[in-house]
């Protein structure tokens, strides 16, 4: 059986190019400086690391909470992208301001949060009214 979830699918899809793409950047460092695991880091590594780590923490936590509001018909599609989009873009400016050193990593982190709050007010909001008490 397969259940549709085609809003979830694509942020997922879209989160882990922005993943990838910075964890390639995080390895192609590493090579170029000889860092191994576990050596300490080079100044330069430092903010590659922090920003590919940073979304690995919260990019799963905003689709887990997408995928159960898609999944338990808590929105519609355009709420659905606009929440999907949102985490997108928070993230893609998060990254951008650790990288460029200037506040735009504050504003994908405050992004961030008012994203991943509103979807987790959604849903326990969503529990109530469409299962009951």
């Amino acid at each position: 059986m397969r259940i549709p979830v085609p809003v979830t699918l694509l942020y997922a899809g879209l989160n882990a190019l922005l993943i990838t793409v910075l964890g390639i950047q995080v390895s192609r460092l590493r090579g170029a400086t000889a860092t191994g695991l576990g050596a300490p880091l080079p100044a330069e590594l430092i903010r590659p690391v922090r920003a590919h780590a940073n979304a690995i923490e919260w990019v799963p936590l905003g689709l887990v909470l997408l995928l159960a509001l898609e999944l338990s018909g808590a929105g519609t599609r355009f709420t659905l992208h606009l929440a999907g989009g949102t985490l997108l873009l928070a993230r893609v400016l998060h990254a951008a301001g650790v990288y460029g050193k200037n506040k735009l990593s504050v504003a994908g982190a405050g992004l961030t949060y008012l994203v991943i709050l509103a979807m987790a007010v959604w849903a326990i909001a969503a529990r109530f009214v469409l299962f009951g008490p």
